[in-house]
């Protein structure tokens, strides 16, 4: 948890690259291609495009993440969820969960840092 009160505070304290309205991502998700199965389609604050796996759900780094994304943008409605991180940001979470994962024999609920 305290890793991810740090990696917050990294995200926040980048508010160059920051959306201001989910809205702009919503265009975009309408031309995209369709979400592979067991996936989630997400964007990140930059407007990069995610195929997060489901599973990510049981971890509770990426459950608190999707939190910050709820208090910073609202609840995503009839919109693409986004993310309050960058791409980079978002890929070091997920390599951080594929490695965690690949660890786990089992467990139904994974901590990733």
């Amino acid at each position: 948890m305290v890793r991810l009160m740090e990696i917050s505070k990294k995200w926040h304290g980048s508010s160059s690259s920051r959306v201001t309205s989910p809205t702009a991502a919503s265009s975009a998700a309408a031309a995209a291609p369709t979400c592979p199965r067991g996936h989630f389609a997400a964007y990140t604050r930059d407007g990069s495009r995610f195929f997060v796996p489901i599973a990510c759900l049981a971890s509770d780094t990426f459950r608190e993440l999707l939190n910050m994304a709820e208090e910073e943008f609202g609840k995503p409605g009839d919109r693409p969820i986004v993310l309050p991180c960058s791409a980079a940001c978002l890929e070091q979470i997920l390599a951080a969960f594929r490695g965690a994962s690949k660890k786990c024999t089992g467990n139904a609920r994974t901590k990733i840092w």
